[in-house]
This record gives C-alpha cells, structure tokens and sequence, in this order.
C-alpha cells in the first residue's frame, strides 16, 4: 500500500502569487495513476493512497476551518474494485459488490442504526427505513455519466480530546459530532468510484459548491488504475 503527501497541488501559485493575479477557484487535477481528472479548490493539499489497482483514494485538504471534525475540511475521491477486498487502518476489511452494496454496508455499518437521508441541497429527506431507502440518480454535468448521490445525516460520539466540529448535547452536555457526509457514487465497468464530503452540519454549506465543482469535473479516464479505458457520454447539448 502507498502513500503520498503532496504540499500543494501546485507550484504555480507562486507564479500567480508574483504577477499580482488573484488565485483561480480550481485546479485541474490529474490521478497519480491517471485514471482520473477533476476540478478541486486551489490551493488544497493532497494525499494518496493505493493498494495495487484494486483500491485508491485521493484526499483533498482544505484549511483549518473550526466547524470541521479536527478542524480540516476535505473531499475524498476513492476508487474500489468489485469483489475484492481493502484493509482498512484498523485491520477490519471491507469488500462491495458493487455501489448499492457500498451505500447499504455504509448506512448500516458507519450511520445505523440511526440517521437521515437527504439530496446534496437538501430539500427533502428520507428517513431510515432499514436499508430500503430509494437513492437518488444524477448525471453529472461533464462526463455525462449516471451516479448516484445522497447526505447522510448521523450523530456520533466524539472523542474527549478533539474540540473541533463538535455539538453538545442538550441537557447533558455530552459532545457528539452531528455528521452530513455527502457521497456521489459513480459505477464504471468492474468497479466504482465514491466521491465524498464529509461535513458536519454546521460546516456542510461552506464548502457545499466546491465539492458540486469537484462532482460536475469529475472526468474518469479508466476504470481504476490500469483498468480498461471509458467511453463517456460526454455534457449534453443545452
């Protein structure tokens, strides 16, 4: 498994920095692996990890903003190859069929057995009905392709060290972290990618349109690393 820590997506800032030029809202950015490319906030750090050509995440850092989980807002792209299994940080593994199998294992496993669906604005919500909730389709906006997309809203304890991002209950004043994780699940052949936002609800509308960005941009080359090339239907004429 490799990973990788990149300062800054790119050195050009400077260069934008020297002419006196305001700093674009995106980036271009292409995967490591080149299987990928996606619009992303400027100026966002960047790490990556991978395990063989079966599983891939990139994470996008963004700056340290109080409302967030340990202060640091993010976007994540993943990639994960079906039927085969990634060893997650603490030794459990995970394993999915497909996207439908990913969202039922998520809402189950990470959000149940408590928590609310809703659209990516959301204007309307679905309550847990025991994994037979209905997830809305998209298309997104360059690549033309059909994708999946929902926010999960869930509380969670926090940890005691951690003051960022966090609520306090009311009348006991435990702290909790009110998640809304937003998710765009995109089936490709022999595998899927999962788009992600995790927010907290007090965080979600700040960075909302940048990971719209990111989703709209969002341009697969191949299915996963070394995968198979993917023809996409391209942005329909207006």
């Amino acid at each position: 498994m490799k990973k990788t820590l990149l300062p800054r997506l790119f050195a050009v800032l400077l260069l934008a920095l020297a002419a006196g030029c305001n700093p674009p809202k995106y980036a271009a950015y292409e995967s490591i692996n080149k299987d990928f490319t996606a619009s992303v906030p400027w100026g966002w750090q960047v790490m990556t990890d991978q395990q063989d050509n079966d599983f891939s995440q990139a994470t996008f850092i963004g700056p340290f903003d109080p409302d967030f989980y340990l202060g640091a807002p993010s976007f994540s792209v993943r990639w994960y190859r079906r039927y085969r299994p990634h060893r997650l940080t603490d030794g459990r593994l995970e394993m999915y069929s497909g996207a439908d199998d990913f969202i039922k294992q998520a809402l189950a496993q990470v959000y149940g057995p408590e928590y609310f669906l809703l659209t990516l604005e959301g204007k309307a919500s679905y309550e847990n009905t025991k994994g037979t909730e209905i997830i809305p389709e998209i298309t997104l906006k360059q690549s033309g392709l059909k994708a999946k997309a929902f926010t999960v809203e869930s509380a969670t304890p926090a940890p005691e060290a951690n003051k960022w991002g966090i609520s306090a209950q009311a009348g006991t004043d435990r702290p909790f972290v009110l998640r809304k994780h937003a998710y765009v699940l995109v089936p490709v052949e022999d595998g899927f990618y999962v788009l992600t936002y995790p927010a907290t609800e007090r965080g979600y509308q700040t960075y909302l349109d940048k990971f719209a960005g990111l989703m709209g941009s969002f341009m697969p080359r191949t299915a996963g690393p070394g995968g198979a090339k993917i023809r996409v239907p391209g942005p329909k004429a207006s």
